[in-house]
């Protein structure tokens, strides 16, 4: 099965995540040059699931507010249109990543603070929309156990008997990894590129591609997550790292430390797998 293959075969599956009619609304009026932030702010909040879980990611901890946020409109005036745009439309799937792999919703939200760790490091001016790249990076394991059952089945197979890493198996398989999932259905949604490409190519880093430097946030944050054993993204092993995302983002291995220090002190409320 090639890529293109796979791509029709995950695009026609039925069960895909989808988009509630009030999730569409709100994407909508967010695109609206003429829609202000107490407006959206309002029209989030009249469904009262969805304004649940903006606010239980906005205090979450990964965008480093010192006190609580107790409202949605509050939240559209820190974070934007954009990034709580992202969060309304990524709120129907989070709770999948909780039944997809053990591990995965805890390993998301670490490397989305971690992200942005390393954002503030490397003085990004999209902090936060990077940050939110950083929490839906795996989003494409969910996709593909939603989509492709069997598919899954064997990848995790060959992930526990040759202990591989996840998207070795995948890409063995399916010939596409989970990157490639996520950015196929993201880009379904009408996400921007800005945010579809760093976790489309997380695991296939270059420099010369667009939005470079947010995709090497979101490469070294998979990676420091999995060097801490910060939750679990589906097997045993670390990928490897990309000198040159280092490089973009003007970091020595001193700051990558200095960012691991950091993410203990900041991350104790996420279980170590």
């Amino acid at each position: 099965m090639d890529r293109d293959q796979v791509r029709a075969r995950i695009e026609e599956a039925g069960n895909l995540p989808t988009l509630p009619d009030v999730v569409i609304r709100i994407a909508e009026m967010a695109d609206r040059a003429e829609t202000t932030g107490r407006q959206l702010g309002l029209e989030i909040a009249k469904d009262q699931v969805i304004s649940a879980k903006v606010l239980r990611l906005v205090n979450s901890g990964f965008y480093g507010f010192s006190q609580p946020i107790a409202t949605v409109p509050h939240a559209v005036t820190l974070l934007g249109f954009e990034t709580v745009k992202t969060l309304v439309l990524g709120s129907t799937v989070l709770d999948m990543m909780r039944d997809a792999l053990p591990g995965l919703w805890e390993h998301s939200m670490a490397c989305a603070r971690t992200s942005a760790l390393i954002a503030e490091h490397a003085l990004l001016d999209d902090v936060q929309e990077v940050c939110t790249a950083g929490l839906l990076h795996d989003l494409g394991k969910v996709v593909l156990r939603q989509s492709m059952e069997d598919a899954f089945r064997t990848v995790v197979g060959l992930v526990q008997e040759r202990d591989w890493l996840f998207v070795e198996a995948e890409e063995h398989v399916l010939g596409a990894h989970h990157g490639h999932f996520a950015g196929w259905l993201l880009e379904k949604w009408g996400l921007p590129d800005r945010l579809v490409r760093p976790i489309a190519d997380h695991h296939s880093f270059h420099e010369d591609q667009p939005f470079a430097r947010s995709t090497a946030v979101v490469h070294l944050a998979d990676i420091l997550c999995r060097a801490e054993a910060l939750g679990r993204g589906g097997d045993r092993k670390i990928p490897r790292l990309n000198p040159a995302a280092l490089e973009i983002l003007g970091m020595a291995i001193d700051d990558v430390l200095g960012v691991m220090e950091r993410m203990s002190e900041e991350m104790r409320d996420i279980r170590r797998v």
